[in-house]
């Protein structure tokens, strides 16, 4: 999902972007109020992607807590988000694998995108959405680019307090409750 995330993110962000690969990554280089942002999809094994992260950040001298992490997390339910600056990997293997390159520094950002857990760990995380699960990633997906854009228009903090703790369910249940007061 935080591919997907990345690339919505990019048709919205305003200027040219430049991909290049490199780095066992895909790089997105373009400029944002006056600054410049870098977007990075590692082409790694998920559980390897610290290595293509940490020789990013050594390259662009970029540190830990100028970074965002986007990615899936099992231990949310389907279509919650959460976003938060530092704290620890939470039995997750690809920021486990991004901590220890970066010397255990955990001090970046991360949004997490919930997707539940499933039966065999492997086979959840990489399968695609079921038709009843697909509105409900849709939905997360859209909700995190927007989450993303106020991060880098008014701050990180603005960004958690509008939407950590986004879920689908509660987003569904104050619709229908609007629905029945009409």
């Amino acid at each position: 999902m935080g591919f997907t995330v990345i690339e919505r993110l990019l048709n919205r962000l305003p200027g040219r972007w430049e991909k290049v690969h490199q780095l066992e990554s895909f790089c997105y280089y373009g400029r944002l109020g006056g600054g410049k942002l870098i977007l990075q999809m590692p082409l790694t094994y998920m559980n390897a992607s610290g290595v293509a992260v940490a020789a990013l950040l050594r390259r662009e001298e970029i540190v830990p807590p100028e970074m965002l992490v986007v990615y899936d997390d099992m231990d949310l339910e389907p279509g919650r988000l959460r976003l938060r600056r530092g704290g620890s990997a939470g039995g997750h293997h690809g920021v486990e694998s991004i901590m220890a390159g970066l010397q255990g520094d955990g001090s970046f950002a991360r949004l997490r995108l919930g997707i539940g857990h499933g039966g065999d760990t492997i086979d959840h995380v990489l399968s695609k959405f079921t038709p009843e699960e697909q509105p409900v990633a849709d939905a997360a997906v859209e909700t995190a680019v927007k989450a993303l854009q106020m991060a880098l228009r008014r701050g990180l903090s603005a960004a958690m307090n509008e939407f950590n703790g986004w879920s689908y369910a509660a987003e569904q249940a104050e619709s229908e409750a609007r629905t029945e007061e009409i």
